[in-house]
Parts: C-alpha cells; sequence; structure tokens
C-alpha cells in the first residue's frame, strides 16, 4: 500500500515537473516572440544584402584565365610556325 502511494506521488511529481517545463517554455516563447521576429527580419534584410554584395564582386576570373591561356597558346604556336620553317 505504501509503494502504490509513493509511486502515485512520483508519477504526479513528473507530471507536474513536465507540466510546469512546458509552461515556461511557453510564457519564454511568448515573452521573447517580438525579438525574435525583429531579429530573424534582420537577419533575412542582411542576408539580402550579402547576397547582392556577393553577386557585385563576381569577377568572372576562370574566362579570364581561358583567354589569357588561349593567347599565350597561340602566341606559342605562332613562334613554333616562324621558327620550324
Amino acid at each position: 500500500m505504501v509503494l502504490e502511494i509513493l509511486t502515485a506521488a512520483e508519477e504526479e511529481i513528473e507530471a507536474a515537473v513536465r507540466e510546469a517545463y512546458a509552461e515556461g517554455y511557453k510564457a519564454a516563447m511568448l515573452q521573447y516572440a517580438p525579438e525574435l521576429a525583429v531579429s530573424k527580419s534582420i537577419e533575412n534584410s542582411l542576408m539580402r544584402e550579402l547576397e547582392i554584395e556577393r553577386k557585385k564582386n563576381v569577377t568572372p576570373q576562370p574566362l579570364i584565365y581561358a583567354v589569357i591561356g588561349g593567347l599565350f597558346f597561340a602566341f606559342g604556336i605562332g613562334i613554333h610556325a616562324l621558327i620550324s620553317k
């Protein structure tokens, strides 16, 4: 009988702790929801600005290197053709 009472009390305590935790979590989320929304908005704005800046500063380096390499190759072929004659 005592064991049953202790088991029931333990179950009630665990349920009360879970409920209190859930209520505290909900209260904290409600309290900080406006700040979270503002922070999320600022983050999204900054991410958009960062993406715009990244697109502005992109240089087509592979294309530049390909053109320069092609010019050197053509120059080398031309020199070789002149020397071979």
